[in-house]
């Protein structure tokens, strides 16, 4: 492979935000798993109460009233519809806290909203077998299969251990009451949830990190796809080129064709030459054409052609090139000079007209 074809130059902005458009991120599952894992967790133990007495509830509906009605009927939507309302108050503050972490959590990786409808468009080509086990046996899957098996080791170990230092609980919770075998319950599970979560927290966080080397590895350009991104942002140098100069010389043709209406040109008698005119009504004159050496020859030529006035008056030239811009008015410093000059035109005028 050409050193113009390694991937060795970093992403640029514009490959970085159309890999976001197609949803290639860097992002940890594990951290996604780990926060909804906790919230859970917490949310249940801190609803025990709430979730024990719907618990009773349900107990009481099923085997008090539900038991005497169903002497009645044989289904009572009485019964069905407390049943419903006890269960989902169980799990509504699990369901609410879960559905909030996880848009928090996927707003934080995703570094903001998205949504990405070309990563769920469905492609044919994911459907290849051969493409499909050559991902399957890639150097990614052995990485993540040796990622699982680490957490596996990592998290049954922690667990282990602490039930192994908890053995002591379990047996005397045989006379103890219900409520109090569910408390120690409660109390070990939060204690192992805590600790696990705090160990998932720190591999998800080596795993993102681990993502985001790799994400930007993947995105990485060769020097050739730099340069083409660059010519179809900013546009082919030689092209962009051409046009500038077509450009310019539509805009000398356009300048020489308004020549032949000029008042008076005023020159200095081979670098500058510059096109007034003035009529009744202006406010003051104004300059039509412009141009130094072979366009200044070209504006003389134009203008004795069409039998405009040629004034050879060097610093005045040299004033109006550098001081007005094509389409502009003089500036009051130089009114009288081109008044002087203008005055002579018109002087000229009446004593040929007579």
């Amino acid at each position: 492979m050409s050193s113009s074809q390694e991937k060795t130059e970093k992403p640029t902005t514009k490959k970085q935000t159309d890999a976001r458009k197609k949803g290639q991120i860097a992002k940890s599952k594990d951290l996604n798993a780990v926060f909804l894992l906790l919230a859970a967790g917490v949310t249940v133990y801190l609803s025990g109460v709430l979730i024990y007495d719907e618990y009773r509830r349900i107990l009481s509906a099923l085997w008090g009233d539900g038991f005497n009605l169903a002497h009645e009927s044989p289904f009572s939507h009485a019964v069905f519809r407390r049943l419903v309302l006890h269960l989902f108050t169980m799990i509504a503050p699990v369901l609410i806290v879960v559905t909030a972490v996880s848009i928090l959590t996927n707003l934080l990786q995703n570094r903001g909203f998205l949504i990405a409808l070309e990563a769920i468009k469905p492609k044919f080509s994911k459907l290849n077998p051969l493409k499909g086990l050559k991902q399957l046996f890639s150097i990614r899957s052995a990485v993540e299969v040796l990622k699982s098996i680490l957490k596996l080791l990592v998290v049954g170990s922690a667990v282990y251990l602490v039930l192994r230092n908890e053995q002591d609980l379990f047996l005397p919770l045989v006379r103890h009451e219900p409520s109090q075998i569910m408390y120690a319950v409660g109390q070990l599970a939060l204690k192992v949830l805590l600790i696990v979560s705090v160990i998932m927290i720190v591999l998800g966080l080596a795993d993102y990190a681990f993502q985001r080397w790799q994400h930007q590895r993947d995105l990485k350009m060769s020097k050739h796809e730099v340069k083409e991104e660059h010519k179809q942002v900013e546009g082919d140098p030689f092209i962009k080129s051409r046009i500038r100069s077509i450009q310019k010389a539509m805009a000398k043709q356009r300048m020489m064709a308004k020549v032949p209406d000029a008042t008076v040109v005023i020159t200095n008698p081979t670098h500058f030459a510059v096109a007034l005119q003035y009529e009744k009504g202006m406010s003051a004159p104004k300059v039509l054409a412009k141009g130094t050496d072979h366009m200044a020859r070209r504006i003389m030529e134009k203008a004795r052609k069409h039998k405009v006035p040629v004034i050879q008056n060097p610093p005045l030239a040299r004033a109006l090139y550098k001081q007005v811009k094509l389409e502009g008015t003089i500036p009051m410093n130089l009114y009288k000079a081109v008044a002087k000059v203008i005055a002579n035109v018109f002087q000229q005028r009446q004593i040929k007209n007579l």
